[in-house]
């Protein structure tokens, strides 16, 4: 669309609806171009756009709203790309003012951030552990006959389970297990870990060194138990029950991760309008999302769910400086 009186009239509408959520009559934009265009020659223009696809009426004497190829014309053309003001900046440091070393903990925090500035949902794909490389592991003693298992990735993902294991094992014993581990699974992923994990537990026999069996079978059971992916979801509770509500159910959840992982091959923001998502969770709603890094490398997404009507001018630069922050706190 090449017309800048039609651009024109697409962005100022565009911005009416995301202001109120209502449709926009062709007085109202007569207004905001200080009458420099007639009310009918809006009527015309608006007319037109709607032919092509960029506006859509609900009511015979209503005004019009965009359609969703009208919003990503305004998303990709249109809209102001600003960087944040300080303040805004400020805004969002502020929910780190003590950033917690658990890669989780903070990303429960980078949740809560982008759902209280945003005022919508805030997302996060935590990382795939499947190709974390391995750092650390050891067993603790809790009580009798149990331990408490850690793994830690290079990336500072930290995993822990509860072990029932049947037995007490000493100071020494145990000291030698966590020695062992961590020398086998040394510069391996989580997923070549468990691997390695299984095919030496089929050699295990009864002349190997127990703590040898020991150390496989404790960590197969760790191991196992570590989630590929999870998604932390934090909603601002103050506005858009209809979403609240849509994000209590496992399987949209589910479908949800599916749309974020695509993410993770691209660099930089990328928005999902209304069905562009492919997912029937979120075909009524946008979505914003940027990926975060560790020493350049993409960890996981990030990102920003609401109504297709979003502030996108305050979405789009809040979720990119958001994702940069939590790359430079992995740094």
């Amino acid at each position: 669309m090449e017309n800048p009186r039609y651009q024109e009239i697409l962005g100022l509408l565009v911005t009416d609806y995301i202001a109120t959520s209502e449709a926009v009559g062709s007085n109202q934009l007569a207004q905001k171009t200080k009458c420099r265009l007639s009310s009918a020659t809006i009527r015309n223009v608006m007319s037109d756009l709607e032919e092509m696809g960029y506006l859509s009426q609900p009511h015979t004497s209503a005004g019009r709203i965009p359609t969703e190829k009208g919003i990503r014309y305004y998303v990709d053309t249109l809209v102001e790309q600003r960087p944040l003001s300080e303040g805004e900046k400020q805004a969002i440091q502020n929910h780190y003012l003590s950033p917690k070393k658990d890669i989780r903990s903070m990303l429960q925090q980078t949740g809560t951030a982008l759902a209280t500035i945003s005022q919508y949902i805030g997302l996060v794909l935590t990382p795939n552990l499947e190709k974390t490389i391995f750092k650390h592991i050891e067993f603790l003693p809790l009580s009798h006959a149990r331990l408490l298992g850690i793994f830690v990735s290079q990336s500072g993902v930290v995993e822990n389970r509860i072990l029932e294991v049947h037995e007490d094992l000493n100071h020494r014993e145990l000291e030698k297990i966590n020695n062992y581990c961590n020398a086998s699974f040394v510069g391996l992923t989580l997923e070549e870990s468990r691997e390695k994990v299984s095919s030496e537990l089929l050699q295990v026999h009864h002349e190997y060194d127990r703590l040898l069996s020991k150390a496989m079978l404790f960590s197969q059971e760790l191991l196992n138990g570590i989630s590929k992916t999870d998604l932390v979801v934090e909603a601002d509770y103050s506005s858009m029950e209809d979403i609240h509500k849509m994000m209590k159910s496992l399987g949209e959840k589910q479908q949800l991760l599916k749309v974020l992982d695509s993410c993770l091959e691209s660099s930089g923001v990328r928005i999902f309008i209304g069905t562009e998502s492919r997912c029937d969770a979120v075909k009524s709603l946008s979505l914003v999302t940027a990926p975060y890094t560790q020493s350049g490398n993409i960890l996981g997404t990030l990102g920003v769910i609401g109504p297709v009507h979003m502030d996108y001018k305050k979405v789009i630069p809040m979720v990119d400086f958001t994702a940069k922050l939590v790359s430079s706190f992995l740094d």
